[in-house]
């Protein structure tokens, strides 16, 4: 199969998910969309119904459905359009997890162990698991409530980070991601109000039920350094240890942060940091000519 073809395979395939997914609210979304209209400053109901294909009573109970005054047409409406947004709604978000999962399957089958293709794979059972914390299925039995599926949405999560660490590790050097955790660090220090975790000791108990002490830091460098009392441990870190020992420290720093008393803090620095790097910008097409 083509790249093209592929592509046009998944594109069907989004097509047809979505019609599924739409096919049982057709109603709620037609009222949306009239009601959008409306909003933007189409405020004839004999348009909108031509448009739509539906009568005018329609409109008008379309209309009144989602809190719009006919009689009131020269008034401004607030809505999601105005800024306001709306809630996740759940139907939307398993039909894109289900396109995601329509993507990501084919990849994984076809290499398995690329961590990039893993980690779009949890991505994808986070928007589906999403879905299921939002409305949880009332038809497959015990287990769906949120404090089930809540703990799952945060492995998956987990896994993504961890397979995103996995390809950064194999692609970027040494000196680049120590570079990388010193400005981190820095960053974090500049503004004056974070917490930052420097070093942590762990008691581990290890396979064979021994306990053993680890002691985990950096180096000048910034990079990480780990040590033990047991010869069971070995002190080698490579890119992917350092890359998830930075990030569990990250972690245990906004734990602590949150646990600071007042004292602890000073006012925010005002002043840019140094050395900082340009800002990432996505540029649309059609944005510039």
């Amino acid at each position: 199969m083509t790249e093209q073809s592929e592509v046009e395979r998944i594109r069907a395939l989004s097509a047809l998910i979505g019609w599924a997914e739409r096919r049982e609210r057709l109603a709620s979304d037609r009222a949306d969309l009239v009601a959008g209209a409306w909003r933007t400053g189409t405020r004839s109901v004999a348009e909108l119904a031509r448009l739509a294909r539906v009568s005018r009573d329609t409109v008008y109970a379309d209309l009144a459905l989602r809190d719009i005054e006919v009689s009131k047409r020269n008034e401004h409406v607030s809505g999601p359009l105005t800024g306001r947004g709306q809630p996740l709604n759940p139907e939307s978000v398993r039909a894109v997890a289900r396109i995601a999962d329509a993507l990501t399957r084919p990849a994984f089958a076809h290499d398995p162990s690329d961590p990039i293709t893993r980690a779009a794979l949890a991505a994808s059972g986070a928007l589906e698991t999403t879905a299921d914390v939002l409305d949880p299925p009332t038809d497959q039995g015990p287990g769906w409530s949120p404090k089930d599926t809540l703990p799952h949405l945060a492995e998956q999560g987990q896994t993504l980070s961890h397979q995103a660490h996995r390809a950064l590790a194999a692609v970027a050097e040494q000196e680049d991601l120590a570079v990388a955790a010193d400005f981190q660090r820095r960053a974090a220090l500049h503004a004056r109000r974070i917490a930052v975790a420097n070093a942590a000791t762990l008691m581990v108990t290890v396979p064979t039920g021994e306990n053993v002490t680890v002691i985990l830091g950096v180096d000048e460098t910034s990079w990480t350094t780990m040590s033990s009392d047991s010869a069971l441990v070995d002190d080698d870190v490579d890119a992917l240890d350092h890359l998830e020992v930075r990030a569990a420290f990250q972690v245990l720093s906004q734990v602590v942060t949150r646990h600071l008393a007042e004292g602890a803090l000073v006012e925010r620095s005002t002043e840019a940091l140094p050395d900082t790097p340009p800002p990432r910008s996505r540029y649309v097409a059609g944005d510039h000519p």
